[in-house]
């Protein structure tokens, strides 16, 4: 068998698109989807999105990223990490070493660029999903272990029905109290921009202040708008700005992130601002409301607003700095 291994070009697009959505059905991509998340990212680099070749044809595919051009802050401190986000092969060129050797060439390039840790999929401004699924696709677990890789967690998605979401009395009474308490619940305007950038800036990950940055430029073209976010403000008296101390938002159907300064935590914040949005989700007209990537904690929040896990997922990270 004479595979050959090389980036991927302009005509290999729709070839690889058509392999993808055949061997992840549950992650199948557009090219849309593949040109925001990955040929458009300004991290992007064709000699770590990687094609095999067998006379021509393209029987798998790996997709690795680092921070070329952009650095990611506290998702990349020191700048010597990088990310596998999505791989696959061929039905017929599976467990023939087709994989093994797209791997390898991967690691290879990520090491001459001199990266020391090499995650599976959690690569933010691009991911698809936040690991590999646990129930889907076991046999890529067993097969990244087998070469190094250590399962670090298992994040899990939600999804809930809002059709017939309401806010609950007890949601509400906390509402109240909070801003008996001098904290208002309330949309997010035009007005609140600095605060919420200093708030976000210093209180939440670095990945939260790009896309809220994204988002809010959004809303300058009008592609986003403001009431797809809920602040918790602190102060807020009649002609004086307050202390914004939380945030939620929603992008269709994707509910979050969502946060709260630490000093201000345990007095229902979260809760508050959850129900809040879910309920202008409904109103906005969504049936449905979905997080991609959240861990066992925050889990325990979205059950009691109806959310239910929908997949699980393994995340992998290897040592290069010791190959």
């Amino acid at each position: 068998m004479d595979i050959s291994v090389n980036p991927i070009s302009n005509s290999d697009l729709h070839e690889t698109i058509d392999l993808w959505n055949r061997v992840l059905p549950l992650d199948a991509v557009t090219i849309d989807t593949l040109e925001a998340r990955v040929l458009l990212d300004e991290n992007f680099d064709e000699n770590t999105f990687l094609l095999a070749k067998e006379n021509g044809r393209i029987v798998g595919f790996i997709v690795g990223t680092y921070a070329r051009r952009v650095p990611l802050g506290d998702h990349d401190p020191k700048g010597d990490r990088c990310w596998v986000t999505a791989f696959g092969v061929d039905s017929a060129h599976q467990k023939n070493g087709v994989a093994r050797k797209l791997l390898a060439s991967l690691m290879d390039r990520f090491q001459a660029l001199e990266k020391k840790e090499c995650y599976i999929a959690t690569y933010a401004p691009g991911y698809f999903v936040p690991g590999i699924d646990v129930n889907e696709y076991s046999d890529a677990i067993s097969f990244l272990k087998q070469r190094g890789f250590v399962e670090t967690y298992r994040p899990l998605s939600m999804d809930t029905q809002l059709a017939l979401f309401k806010v609950t009395p007890e949601a509400r009474e906390k509402e109240k109290r909070l801003l008996e308490e001098g904290i208002a619940i309330r949309q997010y305007s035009r007005n609140d921009l600095l605060s919420f950038l200093n708030f976000i800036e210093a209180n939440m990950p670095s990945d939260w202040v790009r896309v809220s940055r994204a988002n809010l430029r959004d809303l300058t073209r009008g592609i986003f708008h403001a009431d797809q976010i809920f602040l918790a403000v602190s102060g807020e008296l009649s002609g004086r700005a307050g202390e914004v101390v939380g945030y939620c938002q929603f992008e269709g159907a994707h509910f979050g992130p969502f946060g709260v300064a630490d000093k201000y935590q345990g007095k229902g914040i979260g809760t508050v601002l959850l129900g809040r949005t879910l309920e202008h989700m409904r109103a906005k007209g969504h049936h449905s409301a979905f997080v991609l990537w959240t861990d066992d904690l925050a889990a325990k929040v979205y059950s009691k607003f109806g959310f239910k896990e929908t997949r699980r997922f393994a995340v992998l990270k290897k040592d290069l700095s010791s190959i």
